[in-house]
């Protein structure tokens, strides 16, 4: 099969590696989409990931070969990869000390960036029968908002603000909807995502090239400052402004992955006693919740997809670095 393989920092080869076979308690899937997502634009950016590897964790495909000892899966099954309970303890984050920054990927078989990928059976989730594909693409982004939501102080009718709206920023914006959110506020400098977050439902979208962001935010909630802020930005000012914006007593999440330093100013926030909260990855409740927002109609991608979105193992190198960079992108999608 073909595979988009790690041969060095920002370097990827296609290449021909071999097509893997499913053992007792696996399935294969035959990859229909595998989207990139920011983690795998850092990691190639960055040199996480070790000569070898095969990024891509956000896919979805068809099961077309089943091994000995599974019932529960035939072939044609519809799967988005990931989700499932495992049946035995196992800690996605090994360690007390687990970090984002150092983990690294061995297994040359381990992503979705090839036509094919073997899982454990109880592994992949069942895509809903009224859930379309481009829709089902955004189920692993999708519980990364709702276990951002989940890890949050939320409460019914808040006010709320997301810096950022790449694809978490406008899932995050959705299920904040589906959530109960009154108010909710936008900061993005991209022209494409934020004419994206308009489309779907912020109040006012803000251009922090353009605009004070936190008078603006002050004076929308009455002097106050807003209840809730997410950063999904990781920008060099965007921790420093949500701190400032949100009211006393607020909270700040961070749902992004920040690779450089930044500037902080405790004296223009620290006497509102805010809480800071990171959120990071999800667990199988929420991929399932996300699933089920999918199939009521809750979730919409319309405004992130777009035929440019799609790319061939062609042009995944190119769609890597330009990503690093991502002016004029929402999501793209590798097609194996």
């Amino acid at each position: 099969m073909k595979a988009a393989v790690m041969r060095g920092l920002k370097q990827i080869e296609i290449e021909n590696v071999p097509t893997p076979e499913p053992k007792d308690g696996q399935i294969r899937i035959k990859i229909k989409f595998s989207a990139i997502c920011g983690s795998d634009v850092h990691r190639f950016q960055f040199g996480m990931y070790k000569s070898g590897a095969i990024m891509g964790h956000e896919f979805i495909g068809v099961i077309d070969k089943i091994g000995p000892k599974v019932t529960t899966w035939k072939i044609g099954d519809r799967v988005v990869g990931g989700g499932g309970v495992s049946p035995v303890n196992i800690s996605k984050h090994k360690g007390a000390r687990y970090s984002a920054k150092t983990v690294g990927f061995e297994n040359p078989n381990w992503g979705g960036f090839a036509e094919f990928k073997v899982m454990d059976s109880w592994a992949p989730l069942k895509i809903p029968n009224d859930v379309t594909d481009d829709v089902a693409l955004f189920t692993e982004p999708c519980s990364i908002a709702i276990h951002a939501v989940r890890e949050s102080n939320f409460k019914l009718g808040d006010s709320s603000i997301i810096i950022g709206t790449g694809p978490i920023g406008l899932l995050l914006m959705q299920v904040l909807k589906s959530a109960g959110v009154s108010d909710l506020f936008v900061s993005e400098p991209s022209a494409i995502r934020a004419k994206a977050a308009s489309k779907l439902g912020a109040k006012k979208v803000f251009n922090p090239n353009n605009d004070n962001i936190i008078d603006e935010i002050v004076s929308e909630t009455g002097g106050l400052g807003i209840p809730l802020a997410f950063d999904c930005a990781a920008a060099k000012n965007t921790l420093q402004q949500s701190l400032e914006m949100v009211k006393k007593n607020g909270q700040v999440v961070i749902v992004s992955l920040g690779w450089e330093e930044i500037p902080l100013k405790t004296v223009d926030w620290v006497g509102r006693e805010i809480q800071m909260k990171a959120s990071y990855g999800s667990n199988s409740k929420d991929w399932s919740t996300a699933l089920n927002l999918m199939e009521r109609g809750l979730i919409k991608t319309e405004a992130m997809l777009s035929k440019k979105s799609f790319v061939g193992f062609e042009s995944l190198q190119e769609s890597m670095t330009r990503l690093m960079d991502p002016i004029d992108d929402i999501q793209v999608v590798l097609v194996p």
